[in-house]
């Protein structure tokens, strides 16, 4: 795996919303990391006392950058960077389907853009495991319990699952307790959503036909489970061309599932 260039210069890596809970984990990793720099981070509200911060998304120089902007900031961030040399990872929610579409034209094999709802290995397997069930077990429904501090409900993981998998109907295996819980239909998929603080990040997908159930659940007991997924992005950097949309593409991509 490359990690450094043939100047024998240690990658660079900037992050935009480094400042946030995602950029802060990233920045951490970067900063230990043996093998990458930190070219420094960008984040208009909250500058950081330890390292260099660019002043405009336009001013980052570095070899990949990761976007952890939020949601309503995003967009406008990927519209000023999509057209230059960086390498991109993308963390955050909300980014338009327009915006999709000029980053899929924008890739190419000098360089890759990878958008990724969710960095956990667990959630990517979880993802390839559903869709290969649901061919035998068609009625699906979701149950995602996030902390209490997760605004958005659905999870855009749980969005994101229920768009690639089929459901007969919206009226098929649905939830019959919903007390305390929103109830969602995406993609014809009930999706019962749960906030509390006893919940840092769950998932848990039901299959079942006519004579079977299947069930397969994923929990999330630390975010630092998500650097495993940045980790293996980071390792994969020197293979990675073009887009990328889900850590699942990836994997099923490289082991051909």
């Amino acid at each position: 795996m490359i990690k450094k260039d043939k100047n024998n210069r240690k990658v660079q890596v900037a992050v935009s919303g480094g400042m946030g809970s995602m950029g802060q984990l990233v920045t951490e990793f970067i900063l230990n990391s043996e093998h990458y720099d930190l070219a420094g981070i960008y984040d208009p509200l909250n500058k950081s006392d330890n390292f260099k911060n660019f002043n405009s998304i336009e001013e980052i120089k570095a070899d990949i950058l990761f976007e952890f902007a939020p949601s309503d900031k995003v967009n406008l961030n990927l519209e000023k960077i999509d057209t230059s040399s960086l390498n991109l990872i993308v963390g955050s929610s909300g980014i338009l389907e327009t915006t999709l579409s000029q980053l899929q034209k924008n890739a190419n094999d000098e360089r890759f853009i990878c958008v990724i709802p969710n960095f956990s290995i667990g959630a990517a397997l979880q993802k390839i495991f559903s869709k290969i069930l649901n061919d035998t077990f068609p009625d699906v429904r979701i149950e995602e319990r996030h902390h209490s501090g997760k605004q958005d409900a659905p999870s855009g993981t749980s969005i994101d699952l229920a768009q690639s998998l089929t459901n007969p109907s919206k009226t098929s295996n649905i939830f019959s307790d919903s007390e305390n819980a929103e109830i969602d239909i995406v993609n014809n998929i009930n999706i019962k959503s749960l906030r509390g603080d006893e919940y840092l990040a769950e998932q848990l997908v039901y299959f079942q036909n006519k004579d079977e159930k299947f069930n397969i659940e994923h929990i999330v007991d630390d975010r630092t489970a998500y650097l495993n997924g940045i980790a293996y992005l980071l390792d994969l950097q020197d293979e990675l061309k073009g887009f990328h949309y889900g850590l699942e593409s990836i994997m099923s991509e490289r082991f051909n599932i």
